[in-house]
């Protein structure tokens, strides 16, 4: 395996960033990564903000930083298959779906929110892509597909695996 890419940017103040344990970090087809760390309060060591960096690749310069409100440690990071929706998990049960706001890779918005309570979630994943094929019946003895078919747009589910429970139905 090689190195895909490097990122420096300037140092700060000792002891106030650490990294999560463990790190998650997730590529998005649309050249963005999502990273996690963890970012502690000076006054007081105990209060820990899980933080969510989102960088896009072609200007790395740019780190966009979102505290996430997650109570525990976030163990899951998953981008659907548009690259413009995030979904963060944490070892609490508690799932956040991330969205891009005004299609700028700069502003998120917390969308969607849910808990399982005190299951920890392991692995989450997006199950579609939000495009249906739709047979039009009248031409279905068409050679040409694109008059056979249309692809129709609707929101993707999702389905959230916790500890010993899950969840289907995001809509």
């Amino acid at each position: 395996m090689e190195l895909a890419y490097v990122c420096e940017w300037e140092k700060r103040p000792k002891g106030t960033h650490c990294p999560s344990v463990p790190l998650v970090c997730s590529w998005s087809c649309r050249n963005l990564v999502a990273f996690t760390t963890d970012l502690k309060n000076e006054d007081d060591d105990k209060d820990v903000s899980h933080m969510i960096h989102i960088i896009d690749t072609e200007h790395p310069w740019d780190v966009y930083s979102i505290n996430s409100g997650h109570a525990e440690v976030i163990s899951c990071l998953e981008w659907d298959q548009s690259g413009s929706r995030l979904l963060s998990a944490d070892g609490d049960g508690q799932i956040k779906c991330w969205s891009m706001s005004d299609h700028l890779v700069n502003s998120w918005e917390s969308v969607l929110c849910s808990s399982l309570d005190g299951d920890p979630i392991v692995a989450l994943s997006w199950l579609h892509n939000g495009v249906k094929l739709a047979l039009h019946v009248e031409m279905s003895g068409s050679t040409n597909f694109g008059e056979k078919f249309s692809r129709v747009k609707f929101s993707p589910s999702l389905t959230l695996f916790g500890g010993s429970r899950w969840r289907a139905g995001w809509r």
